[in-house]
C-alpha cells in the first residue's frame, strides 16, 4: 500500500466544503473535526467559580429552618450550596451539596434514588442513618457513603440538632436525564 505523498485536498473549492457541511446538516450530523477543540478542550472548562461557603453565616439559618419548617414540609431540610455561576442544583460541575440540620427526635422520610450519597457529619450526638434495614450510629467527623439505589433515612436520637454536608453526584443526571427518587411505602425504612 503507497501512502499519499501530496495534500490533495489543500486545493479543494470552496464550495465543494460548504456543500460537505449542507448535505452534512441535512442528514442530521456534523463533522467532528470542527467540533473537537470543544469536546476535547486543551484545559479544564468548567462553568463553575470559586466560592467558599461560611458555616458560622450558614448555620443560624439553618437553625431557624430547623425551627419555622415543619418536617411535612420539607423532605429534608437542606440549604443548598450553590455555586453563583450556576443554577441550582450544582455546587460544582458535578456535585449538589448542602447542609442539612435534623432536629431532636425526628426522622426523614426514606426513599432511594440513582444517585450516589455522602453524609460529612459536621455536629451533633445520636443521629443515625439506616441503609437497607441496618442502622448506623453518626458522629461528628464520619463520614457516610450510600450507595445507589439503596432505601435509606436519616434521623436523630434525643436532645440537640445533627448537622451535616450531604453531597451527590445529581449534576451528572442533568446530562443523563435518568435520575429518579422512589419512596418508601411507610415513612421510615425497619431496623
Amino acid at each position: 500500500m503507497t501512502s499519499l505523498k501530496t495534500n490533495q485536498h489543500a486545493n479543494a473549492p470552496a464550495d465543494a466544503s460548504q456543500k460537505l457541511f449542507k448535505l452534512a446538516s441535512e442528514a442530521h450530523t456534523k463533522p467532528l473535526w470542527t467540533e473537537m477543540a470543544k469536546i476535547n478542550p486543551r484545559v479544564p472548562n468548567s462553568s463553575c467559580v470559586p466560592v467558599v461557603w461560611q458555616y458560622e453565616q450558614i448555620k443560624p439559618v439553618l437553625l431557624l429552618a430547623g425551627q419555622v419548617v415543619p418536617p411535612e414540609e420539607a423532605e429534608r431540610r437542606t440549604l443548598m450550596l450553590i455555586n453563583p455561576a450556576r443554577e441550582p442544583p450544582f455546587a460544582n460541575d458535578t456535585l449538589a451539596a448542602g447542609l442539612q440540620i435534623v432536629m431532636p427526635n425526628e426522622v426523614t422520610v426514606a426513599h432511594r434514588h440513582t444517585a450516589f450519597a455522602m453524609r460529612f457529619i459536621i455536629e451533633g450526638e445520636g443521629g443515625f442513618t439506616t441503609v437497607e434495614g441496618k442502622r448506623l450510629r453518626m458522629q461528628r467527623g464520619d463520614l457516610v457513603l450510600t450507595p445507589p439505589w439503596h432505601w435509606h433515612d436519616q434521623g436523630k436520637d434525643g436532645p440537640g440538632v445533627m448537622v451535616w454536608l450531604d453531597g451527590l453526584d445529581v449534576p451528572n443526571y442533568t446530562l443523563m436525564p435518568v435520575h429518579f427518587v422512589e419512596h418508601y411505602p411507610s415513612p421510615a425504612y425497619p431496623y
